[in-house]
């Protein structure tokens, strides 16, 4: 496969580009979001590069029967968190098939992946003789490998996605296999950051989960969560860069552009998907809508209706 660069201006649609990844994006930055897909592939091994303007959280799961390697293609303003920890230029993240994952990506962060069937990869191991290292590395979800070892991993993969000469799967896997070799597993977290990060993704379960028309307040959630003020705010800081109520809020609004993108215009208003997100008042709603994505709610685009409700509408 010849290397395509892909750019969207609506980073919903590029979440679309890899369907089998069941992937979501939540936008957390205000103003129109950017990205850019680097893509290369060869029968089970595909290798991609994928930058977004802003901040943005990334939901989804490895389809079964694949493993992938991941890397930042450059530092970020901010961590990126991966299941709640801290994901760092240096580090070298290994996602199973079958897993979902959730990354708190900062502002323009790129990260750099390559996946690989997990049975060719096995059977790479086993042929080459693989280090008892790499397969301790194997072991963990986040490592640390040498400098050197990643440096060129990452520069395998930037040729790969460019116009260069590309590499065959197995010079990839052999790359993958030195830096798990020269991989040291990273140091566990702090409590205070599994806390943080326990706290963030209960408030997401309450709040993705509960029906209801009025939003969730801080105060509720603080005695749901057995836990004061100060260290919710605390814990919102440290894994999304956000307060709670605009965190929550970004989330309600997300949902109300998720649905209006996905339901056509004659079969939801604008109205009545704010209120079933639980805005009350639609103008203070149309104003955060449109600080947050660039856009009126009603200017975004809709998927249109089915053949035969359409002629069914015409004929009415």
């Amino acid at each position: 496969m010849i290397p395509q660069l892909l750019v969207f201006q609506d980073f919903h649609i590029g979440g679309a580009s890899a369907p089998e990844w069941n992937q979501r994006y939540l936008q957390m930055s205000p103003g129109v979001m950017r990205s850019a897909l680097h893509e290369w592939s060869a029968g089970d091994v595909h290798v991609f590069g994928k930058w977004m303007s802003g901040r943005v959280v990334q939901q989804g799961g490895l389809p079964r029967g694949q493993l992938c390697f991941a890397l930042l293609g450059k530092d970020a303003a901010g961590a990126l968190r991966v299941q709640g920890r801290e994901f760092r230029l240096g580090d070298l993240l290994i996602l199973r098939g079958g897993q979902e994952f959730e990354f708190q990506r900062p502002a323009g962060v790129e990260l750099l992946s390559v996946t690989f069937g997990a049975e060719s990869f096995s059977e790479f191991l086993e042929a080459s003789l693989a280090p008892e290292e790499a397969r301790r590395a194997m072991a963990g979800d986040v490592v640390r490998p040498e400098a050197a070892a990643l440096r060129d991993l990452h520069r395998m993969v930037r040729l790969q996605l460019s116009a260069g000469v590309a590499r065959s799967p197995g010079e990839l896997m052999q790359a993958v296999t030195r830096v798990l070799a020269r991989s040291a597993r990273v140091a566990p977290q702090r409590a205070s950051s599994i806390a943080a990060a326990r706290i963030v993704k209960e408030c997401q379960q309450i709040a993705s989960t509960e029906t209801r028309e009025d939003p969730l307040r801080i105060e509720e959630l603080c005695v749901r969560l057995r836990t004061s003020r100060r260290t919710l705010q605390s814990s919102f800081n440290i894994v999304t860069g956000s307060s709670p109520v605009a965190y929550l809020r970004n989330l309600r609004l997300n949902a109300v552009r998720r649905r209006l993108m996905t339901t056509p215009a004659g079969e939801l208003s604008v109205s009545s998907a704010a209120t079933e997100a639980g805005f009350d008042h639609l103008g203070h709603f149309a104003g955060s809508y449109k600080t947050l994505f660039g856009e009126s709610p009603s200017r975004t685009a809709r998927v249109a209706a089915p053949r035969g409700k359409r002629r069914a509408a015409l004929a009415r």
